[in-house]
């Protein structure tokens, strides 16, 4: 991630028009009919993976180096159905024959790239709506390529730094694409399977034909299909629920829920809200810990500017927002997964701005 200043005044990292519709009906709570596999890895069959045809496979560009992997991801053209796909090229020696493999080699990894073509398979197999079509797994003498299809406009990371400026607009346009985000991983979560590594950088934009955008959500090489944890922190520092380091149980559909305000606040801002949630590890967070979010909102300056950030978001937007980061997770919005069907606990699909978005234009972003 890009580096903090630390004071909450001046906190500044580069992040790495839809017609008005209609507000949608809240997604129905209906538990998944299907599950996840317990053992993600076991949605691949190992013995699929192919010879890596040269031929078929015409390198267009790099897209990105996939460090955490050792490899890199390539845009190329598949010449057989004529269509870009994109290729995660990685090691053999890293990626080793097959999971069981990989944890021995690797013991202390904590991505799982077996794990994520589990998942991703598993996903596709029941028709989940936001995720890549894995195309096939290939091998040569060196390296091991994932081909998945291609999602053209690039992660959050990137797509956040353009378009309007933070304010009413930028709210107007980010609101379908966070419903889209919330719709996603509550579905994920209902399926039994808990992301632990959600952030810009891990969803995607495709353009459809009739010019809207998907979302698509990557890399499961984090995920799980248990749902509390202890002692196992998960996921970049900015995007890290504060219960993750603490010594107690906690609950991955909520540590997730939080990420997700970060993500949304990150978006909509073009700026992460803290460096780090460990204690002690970033002022700006110790700030919220101590003041609370919303003071934090008056007093944080937005980037580039003189202007507070409160200033800059509609009070439906603070709300739910206030919800998602809340710092104690009994009180944290959900995604309104199944799980939390008789509970009474209010879940982001109670939040106006999820439906109607900012309302009227307000302040100083408009």
């Amino acid at each position: 991630e890009a580096s903090y200043h630390s004071s909450p005044e001046a906190v500044g990292v580069p992040a790495r028009e839809p017609d008005e519709d209609i507000p949608e009906a809240v997604p129905e709570v209906v538990a998944a009919t299907v599950q996840a596999p317990k053992a993600l890895h076991t949605g691949f069959d190992y013995h699929e993976v192919a010879r890596w045809e040269e031929s078929r496979f015409q390198f267009v560009r790099k897209v990105q180096d996939a460090t955490r992997n050792r490899g890199q991801v390539l845009l190329m053209r598949d010449v057989h159905s004529d269509t870009l796909v994109a290729v995660k090229q990685m090691p053999n020696r890293w990626v080793r024959n097959c999971h069981f493999e990989f944890v021995i080699e690797h013991p202390a990894e904590t991505e799982m790239p077996w794990q994520d073509l589990g998942c991703v398979r598993f996903l596709n197999g029941i028709g989940y709506d936001y995720v890549c079509q894995l195309l096939g797994v290939y091998r040569d003498d060196q390296h091991t390529y994932v081909v998945t299809s291609f999602a053209a406009e690039g992660d959050l990371f990137s797509w956040c730094e353009d378009g309007v400026a933070p304010g009413h607009k930028r709210e107007i346009c980010v609101q379908p694409l966070a419903r889209q985000i919330l719709q996603s991983v509550q579905q994920l979560h209902d399926y039994s399977i808990v992301h632990r590594d959600l952030s810009l950088e891990n969803i995607l934009l495709e353009k459809l034909d009739d010019e809207s955008l998907k979302i698509r959500v990557i890399d499961f090489s984090m995920a799980s299909t248990s749902r509390m944890f202890r002692n196992c922190v998960r996921g970049k520092a900015s995007y890290q629920a504060p219960e993750l380091h603490m010594d107690g149980e906690y609950d991955a559909f909520l540590s997730d829920a939080f990420s997700l305000g970060v993500t949304l606040y990150a978006v909509l801002l073009k700026d992460y809200p803290w460096l780090s949630t460990r204690p002690g590890g970033c002022k700006c967070f110790e700030y919220v810990r101590k003041h609370g979010f919303r003071s934090y909102l008056a007093k944080r300056k937005l980037r580039n500017s003189t202007s507070r950030v409160t200033d800059f978001m509609s009070e439906p937007l603070i709300q739910l927002l206030e919800g998602l980061l809340a710092l104690d997770p009994a009180q944290r919005l959900t995604l309104g997964e199944a799980a939390w069907a008789t509970s009474g606990r209010r879940s982001v699909w109670d939040e106006p701005w999820v439906h109607e978005g900012p309302g009227e234009p307000f302040g100083t972003g408009d």
